[in-house]
């Protein structure tokens, strides 16, 4: 199904509800922090300030993907599975290894007649389910370079072509704690396909460009930024200026945060697709873009031609940048787009032509699921899910480290209103304790934990942080996604929000029920060492059980046969927003737990499958002076535990 027939579909299915006073805030909060973030990023004006920041945004962005922590070189086992000849070129079929375990199937186009190494090409597919690497505009473009005299790899990226069909691999949001953004899977995966590239006696390593399109375009754009062996570049329809992208995407919900492939953290605390371009020039970068274009807003990708042209100006290279916008076609890579790149990689990969467009001559591709082109047996797709999951418990091996550093952020926002309810005891007060519960405040007026509060003569503010009861939001998604991008912990600036209001009640106690409510009572009491106790219901104790998941990650590997089915739910997953982005490497939950000196009770804590932790279990991840209570009422529990910890 073609891109945009699939947004609109996509679009058809959203929920159209009403936003609430409470998630406009919240979200308008998150976008202005955005805006800020990007518009502090000083852009290079000179060759010289450009050559200057180099070194120090690749660090940065190196940082944000992770990609470098997955071990090098690989272990590539590569493999020839077959070749089909073709008039003027010939096909060959590649299987190697990129993670341990996790085999990619690739396609590699050699050009007939070669006497000499030959420039190369590296083709990211992007976003194209179940033809990836065989989609036919994918395989025109592949040919017909082939036929002009280039080698050309391309390779199906995971959850895709022969590796899915599964979306949930595009999200394998663990990778996260232990520092590897999604888009560090990709980089990883493109690494080890340039280096299989290189490793061809075909191929001059002085001489390889790359491209691809929407995620392909996107990596393209990373890749060239990092890695100076991309002698060429030409991103199609990859992405635009950040802050027009992420407000377009804020009432799709991000499309439902279904891919994580442009959620790269912190991001947007250094670059912006300009200082991507910066680190590209002044190699010849071609950028390709469709004037409609719902994800990639045309106006945001001419503000970037207009800056790498400029840029590549004070360079003294002009003719080593251009932009080609299509008028006539959507998001893709089709005719009009491919033409602009032949011409492009022939001008300055051969030093053919003057790098205006090459007209495509009447090319002939094979159906996208014909045996021929497949490089695994017939009917075994292979999921790239368990090797993803293996390397992220290869690295958390060992972690957190016996010393944790809780890099907690420093400060929160100025969110106006932190909605509240407040029920007093008869007569004067014990103090206050302030509760949440994920099904928001108003539900607490019929909690019976409440009620035996208020006998015992305690006063309880109930709270909403953002996200829950009236400033919950129906963007999920997005908040994911923009937090990540501007370097923030969703959840902890729940728990911000929950110290805030503990500080302005003068209260002495905490209590939550519900997994998000706990873990963002968790941050609260790292945040507020001082309380005099707290209880916490219902709620994770590690890190650790985000990816210690049995059941669901079995459920989560499964691939599906069509397309149409490949959001589908494979397994209860853990929120987006739970994760941190390198959290392992500096604490996990019972070192947040361990720094406050309140006296505490959890009661029926759940594991990462979400049922009821084994008691073993529990007792070994919890503080010595944690109370624990499983396989009980939390009525039962908490009245024993208020008598003795928090008196009568």
């Amino acid at each position: 199904m073609d891109i945009i027939k699939r947004i609109a579909v996509l679009l058809i299915a959203l929920p159209l509800t009403a936003q609430t006073p409470g998630e406009k805030a919240v979200l308008d909060d998150l976008e202005r922090r955005a805006r800020e973030a990007l518009a502090a990023i000083p852009h290079a004006r000179t060759a010289q300030e450009a050559d200057k920041a180099r070194s120090g945004l690749r660090l940065e962005l190196e940082n944000s993907l992770g990609f470098r922590r997955l071990g090098w070189p690989p272990q590539l086992r590569a493999r020839s599975v077959g070749v089909v000849p073709r008039a003027g070129y010939r096909l060959e079929k590649i299987v190697y290894q990129s993670l341990p375990g996790t085999e990619v199937p690739a396609h590699l186009y050699i050009p007939d007649g070669l006497k000499e190494r030959a420039p190369a090409i590296l083709f990211y597919t992007g976003h194209w389910w179940a033809d990836s690497k065989a989609r036919p505009d994918f395989q025109a473009f592949c040919i017909n370079m082939a036929r002009l005299g280039l080698v050309v790899l391309s390779f199906d990226a995971f959850g895709q072509g022969e590796r899915g069909i599964s979306n949930r691999d595009h999200r394998r949001t663990e990778a996260l704690l232990v520092g590897i953004a999604q888009q560090g899977f990709a980089e990883y995966e493109t690494q080890c396909a340039l280096e299989f590239l290189l490793s061809r006696p075909e191929v001059d390593p002085k001489r390889i460009g790359m491209t691809g399109a929407s995620g392909g375009g996107y990596n393209t754009w990373m890749t060239t930024a990092l890695d100076d062996r991309i002698r060429v570049a030409v991103p199609v329809v990859g992405t635009s200026e950040f802050y027009e992208q992420l407000s377009v995407c804020r009432p799709l919900d991000w499309y439902r945060a279904n891919e994580h492939c442009h959620f790269v953290p912190n991001l947007i605390r250094y670059a912006n697709n300009h200082e991507l371009a910066a680190m590209a020039a002044p190699r010849p970068l071609l950028i390709v873009a469709a004037s409609q274009d719902q994800s990639f807003p045309i106006t945001g990708v001419r503000e970037v031609a207009a800056y790498a042209r400029s840029l590549y100006a004070a360079y003294g290279a002009s003719e080593k940048f251009a932009f080609s916008e299509d008028s006539s076609t959507g998001h893709g890579y089709q005719q009009k787009k491919r033409e602009a790149a032949y011409g492009w990689f022939l001008r300055w990969l051969m030093d053919r032509g003057d790098g205006r467009p090459f007209v495509e001559p009447p090319t002939e591709t094979a159906p996208w699921d014909s045996a021929e082109l497949r490089c695994f047996p017939p009917g075994e797709n292979r999921p790239a899910g368990p090797g993803m999951i293996e390397a992220v418990r290869r690295l958390a091996k060992d972690l957190p480290p016996r010393r944790a550093k809780l890099a907690l952020e420093n400060g929160h926002d100025k969110l106006k209103l932190i909605p509240q309810r407040w029920w007093r005891p008869q007569g004067r007060a014990k103090g206050v304790v302030v509760a949440v519960d994920d099904r928001g405040k108003e539900a607490l007026a019929a909690e019976p934990v409440v009620q035996a509060l208020l006998k015992k003569g305690w006063a309880v503010c109930g709270v909403d942080p953002r996200g829950i009861g009236e400033l919950a939001t129906t963007k999920p998604g997005w908040v994911f996604a923009v937090s990540l991008l501007v370097g923030e912990n969703f959840v902890q600036r729940q728990g911000g929000d929950l110290a805030r209001t503990i500080d302005q009640a003068g209260a002495t106690a905490l209590y939550a029920r519900g997994d998000n409510a706990s873990l963002a009572a968790t941050y609260a009491l790292a945040e507020r060492p001082k309380l005099r106790w707290f209880i916490l219901r219902d709620g994770f104790l590690s890190f650790r059980q985000f990816f210690d998941r049995p059941e669901s990650l079995k459920a989560s590997f499964a691939l599906q046969t069509e397309e149409r089915f490949r959001t589908a739910t494979y397994d209860r997953e853990i929120p987006y927003h739970y994760f941190v982005f390198d959290g392992l490497r500096s604490f996990d939950l019972p070192q947040l737990l361990a720094t406050s000196r309140a006296k505490g009770l959890v009661v029926n804590p759940i594991d990462g499958d979400w049922k009821p932790l084994g008691e073993a279990e529990a007792r070994r991840l919890l503080p010595a002076r944690v109370k624990l209570a499983t396989g009980v009422t939390a009525e039962t529990a908490v009245e024993s535990f208020l008598d003795s910890a928090a008196g009568h």
